[in-house]
This record gives C-alpha cells, sequence and structure tokens, in this order.
C-alpha cells in the first residue's frame, strides 16, 4: 500500500509539473502574440505616415546604433516583409497555444481523475499542504 501510495504521489507531482510548465509557455505564447501585434501595428502607422512622402525623400533605416540611408520604396518593402513575417509567426503562436490549451485540459482531467480516485491521496495532499 504505501508503494502504491507513493507511485500516485509521484504521479499526481507529474501532473503538476506538466501543468505549471505548460501554463507558463501557453503565457510566453500569449506575449509572444501580442509582440508582433504590436510591431504590425507599429509597421503599418510607419507606412501610412511614409505613404504620403514624395518618393524622393530619403529615409534612413535603424541598424543597432547607426542608421543607413535607403530609397523609400526598399524601406516600405522592409515594412511589408516585417509584417507578413508577424502574421506568420502570429498563426504559428496562435496554433501551438491551441495545442496547449489542450494539454492544459487533458492534465487538468487527469489531475482530477487521480485525485477522485485516490482519497488517500487526497488526504495526504491535504496533510502536506499542496491543497487547501
Amino acid at each position: 500500500m504505501a508503494s502504491e501510495q507513493s507511485d500516485a504521489m509521484k504521479q499526481f507531482i507529474e501532473l503538476q509539473s506538466k501543468f505549471v510548465e505548460t501554463t507558463q509557455r501557453a503565457k510566453h505564447l500569449t506575449q509572444t502574440i501580442m509582440q508582433r501585434e504590436q510591431d504590425i501595428r507599429r509597421s503599418a502607422l510607419t507606412g501610412q505616415e511614409m505613404s504620403g512622402l514624395p518618393e524622393d525623400v530619403g529615409c534612413y533605416k535603424g541598424i543597432g546604433r547607426c542608421f543607413i540611408k535607403e530609397p523609400m520604396t526598399a524601406v516600405m518593402s522592409n515594412l511589408e516583409e516585417s509584417m507578413k513575417g508577424c502574421s506568420e509567426e502570429i498563426e504559428k503562436a496562435k496554433s501551438q497555444k491551441e495545442y496547449m490549451q489542450k494539454t492544459l485540459n487533458e492534465t487538468e482531467t487527469n489531475i482530477k481523475e487521480l485525485l477522485q480516485g485516490n482519497e488517500v491521496l487526497s488526504r495526504e495532499l491535504l496533510q502536506s499542504g499542496y491543497m487547501v
């Protein structure tokens, strides 16, 4: 019975750590999505402001600590490429986040089933301070 108890406790701790890890990864993906959406808005705004300028105006692209002069068409195409790349990253992150959500739901279900099926484990978790 003691080895069965310790096995159940090990399984609970494993499921709990998987749940925490998946939650953290999902939050990171949410932050990535928000950052890329902000990058898209910034690029779109920059493109709108630059579209009102004459074609012969010199534009500068920031690289590290310096600025390099480039034609306006090159800067506009870089902005469009940046927006496309960010859109692709957003779609990828959303699909990963959807998968993480499914994993979270499965893990939560497994934890509930483990606790419902093992009252001794539930008592031990209450005594050790895992559950309130």
